[in-house]
């Protein structure tokens, strides 16, 4: 049986709990692909892990520019250190300071496996031949020397999500996989959305955010070009991932289903990402 693991955006599960284990959940996620401010909190590190109990908790860490890099290392050392299972990465900055004597519990990112899978306003499938289409689908997957790469820095873990044309896996030796079962990402945008004014047309500073995106929760933005839904979640840009899998084609190292659909805890006003079709955060 694969582990199931909830992806949750907020600390608000300090205050209002997590759901019922019975639900199916395994292990919690908290943090962020794309965003330095949808971090935990160092001082809340601590209480989220209590809150979790027995339960796996892991950090999801961004990716870093200069500025942000010694806070996420500290966010994600403080972490390990107060118990928590997992660190995600998402940086090579993070990851070069961070696997040294910390390997088993690094997990290499969607990111850092370059897993953007596109607006898909472009797509060869049609004109690519077998093999080229399996290299569409899993490319990274493909490439020897980047894993050689990743496993001499002592990562056991890669996490993956659906290509929009499902082709079998490619037999990674070596890795236990995580599968983002009910979206891909598709982009990360150069701008957060809710930093934006539409009342004075500007732009806020991000030193100002007010992690608004945790309150109104994923938006569904439109339909894209193959009649998915697109979502936002901070930067991040997602696409409904749900229906382009079976179990069953999933090879035995995939271990770890990680899912967004949960209702996103504590905000009454959230929406779930995969939910109703209604989407929008209020």
């Amino acid at each position: 049986m694969r582990a199931r693991y909830l992806y949750s955006p907020g600390e608000d599960v300090i205050k209002y709990g997590l759901p019922p284990q019975d639900g199916g959940w395994h292990g919690f996620r908290f943090g962020s692909e794309s965003c330095v401010h949808l971090l935990p909190s160092i001082p809340d590190l601590g209480r989220l892990r209590q809150s979790c109990g027995s339960s796996p908790c892991s950090l999801v860490t961004p990716v870093s520019g200069p500025s942000d890099l010694e806070m996420v290392l500290q966010t994600a050392r403080e972490a390990l250190s107060a118990d928590w299972d997992e660190v995600v990465v998402n940086d090579w900055g993070v990851l070069s300071e961070l696997s040294p004597g910390n390997g088993d519990a690094i997990t290499a990112g969607r990111l850092l496996l370059r897993l953007r899978r596109g607006p898909g306003t472009f797509d060869p499938w049609s004109s690519l031949d077998e093999d080229s289409r399996r290299y569409f689908a899993w490319g990274p997957l493909y490439d020897g020397s980047f894993l050689s790469f990743l496993m001499d820095m002592g990562v056991p873990r890669l996490e993956i999500d659906a290509p929009r044309h499902w082709m079998p896996l490619p037999e990674v030796k070596g890795f236990q996989l995580s599968f983002h079962a009910d979206s891909r990402l598709v982009s990360i945008a150069s701008r957060c959305p809710w930093l934006y004014s539409p009342a004075e047309d500007r732009w806020e500073q991000p030193a100002r955010c007010r992690r608004a995106c945790m309150v109104s929760g994923p938006v569904l933005m439109y339909a894209g070009p193959l009649g998915k839904p697109l979502m936002h979640r901070g930067r991040e840009i997602l696409e409904d991932a749900s229906g382009d899998w079976r179990e069953k084609d999933l090879p035995g190292n995939i271990d770890r289903l990680v899912f967004s659909s949960g209702p996103i805890i504590g905000m009454e006003s959230a929406k779930c990402l995969l939910g109703d079709g209604q989407g929008v955060g209020e």
